[in-house]
């Protein structure tokens, strides 16, 4: 399969499960609260959060996995005979083996010393930290298969098993299981996915999970633990810019303020996350790129999943701006709605981090890991400052403009630079594949902020309806251009890769009736 198409094919189950855990999450949501009580499903969701600082623990060893995965599958192809993958494999897999041994003693920790726990939920808790601490090492064969870009199964794995454990949780639930009805839901899910993997990958290459893979990486070594550092580097300072808008308005404004806040970017928060999932799926691509392309040829992919992206990202604008007011009135009551300035800065927002998010993970598949965690932590150091001195001046937009400036001060200048000396080319050259976009942005904005002020106070068909003119304006003004580009190559040939699989669907169908 070529890259584009398992790119295509992984963007597309990615989405699929995206979709329906947004949906399904939002309709079982009172169903849990029902069948826990408000104050032990708050609990929970909040012990669930030990295991995200439980997986620091592996210096983002599985993080960085998919793109040395996809470098030496590049190099496979171009060098022929190269044992990179092999090695690499081996000494991943010594590596997370001696980090489970200290993820098993935390996690021994936790259950033992944890004080606090209801006594409803030491076994639920302990369920799952074992099953945290048996399937932590199992981590590496999705991790593999997706620097194989085996994009297509990890998404139909993932959507299948989603949905299998959803209704375990559901049918236990209903039996009066309470705590470990989510209990057994997560541990299915987890460790059914992790072993999937791993059937997968030994049928795809079988030669990766052999004794004699594990004998020519020879012995550990201390060297091989720092190989993922900055990328652990990195993600701790992303969770601390991602997370911490809402600590600074409690801090500086109050608890109560952060309500409002919080519904004002409800709308902008659950849609800015999907122009990330391509740049997620097209990094083992990347990756696989660097060793067996030429940088005209990586260039340019690069520059098409920039407007990829920025295309997606321009819809989230334009509709959070147009009808954010009437979403927020119509959902939980126009008392929550922070205000159109703050909705212009979230939107603003949006565009620029999604702008170095593109230049970010195109730096990161290419290596650029400790300066990429670097920037991010002097982002998020330098936004704080600012949502800080300026939040006591302006309220809410106040915080919202802090973060924006740590992006364009900040974050884009300085990814901007390293991709342009990454490419060899100007820093305007690198800026350009951007700017045609912008005023497009704004003119449709514009017009579907003034299309919805006639359909203030309207029931929920005029906020479909007004969302359906943005998108139609956004149709006639961007389309045409994107036409112009070189995305419009990767557009054709996923509208090709589509034809031909629904024609041969077709034909079997046909061919069996």
């Amino acid at each position: 399969m070529s890259r584009t198409k398992s790119f295509f094919s992984g963007a597309l189950f990615t989405y699929l499960y995206q979709g329906g855990a947004m949906f399904v999450g939002i309709w079982l949501t009172p169903f849990y609260i029902h069948s826990l009580g408000t104050k032990d499903f708050g609990v929970w969701l909040v012990g669930l959060q030990v295991l995200t600082f439980l997986l620091l623990i592996d210096f983002g060893i599985i993080g960085v996995m998919p793109r040395d995965v996809g470098h030496a599958a590049g190099a496979e192809l171009s060098e022929g005979g190269s044992d990179r993958l092999s090695l690499l494999m081996g000494q991943t897999v010594k590596v997370v083996l001696a980090q489970t041994v200290i993820v098993a003693i935390a996690c021994l920790g936790l259950f033992l010393f944890g004080r606090g726990t209801a006594a409803s939920l030491r076994g639920p808790v302990g369920l799952i930290l074992l099953v945290f601490t048996i399937s932590y090492p199992l981590r590496i064969f999705p991790a593999t298969l997706q620097g194989l870009q085996d994009l297509s199964f990890l998404g139909q794995l993932r959507l299948c098993l989603w949905a299998l454990a959803t209704a375990l949780t559901v049918v236990l639930l209903m039996t009066g299981a309470r705590f470990y009805a989510l209990a057994w839901g997560w541990c299915f899910q987890q460790m059914g996915h992790d072993l999937v993997a791993a059937i997968r990958l030994r049928r795809l290459r079988p030669d990766l999970l052999t004794y004699e893979t594990m004998r020519k990486s020879g012995p550990l070594r201390w060297r091989w633990f720092g190989r993922g550092f900055w990328v652990s580097v990195g993600q701790g300072a992303y969770t601390l810019l991602a997370g911490s808008d809402l600590l600074v308005l409690a801090r500086v404004l109050g608890p109560s303020i952060v309500v409002t806040y919080s519904c004002t970017a409800k709308l902008a928060n659950v849609l800015q996350n999907q122009p990330q999932i391509l740049a997620g799926v097209a990094l083992p691509g990347l990756s696989h790129m660097k060793t067996s392309e030429s940088r005209e040829r990586i260039l340019r992919a690069t520059t098409s999943l920039t407007q990829g992206i920025l295309l997606l990202a321009g819809i989230v604008f334009c509709v959070v701006l147009s009808v954010n007011r009437e979403f927020v009135s119509l959902w939980i009551g126009p008392s929550f709605f922070g205000g159109v300035q703050l909705t212009v800065l979230l939107g603003l927002n949006i565009l620029a981090r999604q702008i170095d998010y593109t230049l970010a993970i195109a730096l990161f598949a290419l290596g650029y890991e400790r300066l990429s965690a670097i920037r991010c932590l002097l982002d998020g150091i330098t936004s704080i400052a600012l949502a800080l001195v300026l939040a006591p001046r302006l309220g809410l937009p106040g915080i919202t403009l802090g973060y924006l400036l740590g992006a364009v001060l900040v974050a884009i200048p300085l990814d901007l630079y390293f991709f342009a000396k990454e490419f060899r080319i100007s820093v305007w050259a690198a800026l350009a594949p951007y700017t045609p976009y912008l005023w497009r942005f704004a003119l449709v904005a514009a017009a579907g902020y003034a299309v919805m002020i006639p359909l203030a106070h309207a029931a929920w068909w005029g906020l479909v309806g007004g969302a359906f003119l943005v998108l139609v304006a956004y149709a006639g003004i961007v389309v045409p251009y994107v036409w112009t580009t070189p995305l419009r190559e990767y557009i054709q040939t996923i509208v090709a890769s589509l034809r031909a699989a629904m024609r041969n669907r077709m034909l079997s169908i046909s061919n069996n009736a």
